[in-house]
C-alpha cells in the first residue's frame, strides 16, 4: 500500500504544475480559460495566480516525500483547486469539461486518504516495534 501511494504521489505531480498556464501568453489564457469560463468573470491575472498556486503545490509534493505535513498541505491545496476547476466548469455548462479535473481530484483524494492510512499504519508499526 505504501508504495501505491508513492507512485500515485508522483503521478500527481505533473497534475498540478501549472507549467501550461505560467508559460502561456494572455492571448492563450483567455482561449483557453477565460473565454470559455466567460459567465464567472475570470480575468488573465486569476488564471496566472491560479497557475503559480499549483507550481508551489507540485514544489509542495515533492517535498512531502520528506515532510509528510508539506505533502498533505499540497494534497489540500491541490484538491481545493480542483474542485474549484469542476464546480467552474460546471457552473459554466462545460460539463464535458469538467471531466478530467473531477479524475484529478478524486485521483488526489485518494492519494491523500492513501497517504493518511499508510502514516497511521507506520505509526502503529513504530510502536509495536519499540516495546
Amino acid at each position: 500500500m505504501k508504495w501505491l501511494a508513492r507512485i500515485l504521489h508522483i503521478v500527481l505531480i505533473p497534475l498540478s504544475a501549472g507549467v501550461f498556464k505560467l508559460m502561456s501568453n494572455a492571448e492563450t489564457i483567455r482561449e483557453v480559460y477565460t473565454e470559455p469560463l466567460h459567465t464567472l468573470g475570470y480575468s488573465v491575472g486569476f488564471i496566472y495566480f491560479i497557475g503559480v498556486v499549483e507550481l508551489l503545490a507540485a514544489a509542495g509534493l515533492i517535498a512531502g516525500f520528506w515532510r509528510a505535513a508539506i505533502g498533505f498541505a499540497s494534497l489540500a491545496v491541490t484538491i481545493v483547486v480542483l474542485a474549484g476547476a469542476v464546480g467552474s466548469n460546471l457552473i459554466a455548462g462545460l460539463y464535458a469539461d469538467a471531466v478530467s479535473p473531477l479524475v484529478g481530484l478524486l485521483l488526489t483524494v485518494a492519494v491523500f486518504l492513501g497517504n493518511r492510512y499508510v502514516l497511521k499504519h507506520a505509526r502503529g508499526t513504530a510502536g509495536v516495534a519499540s516495546r
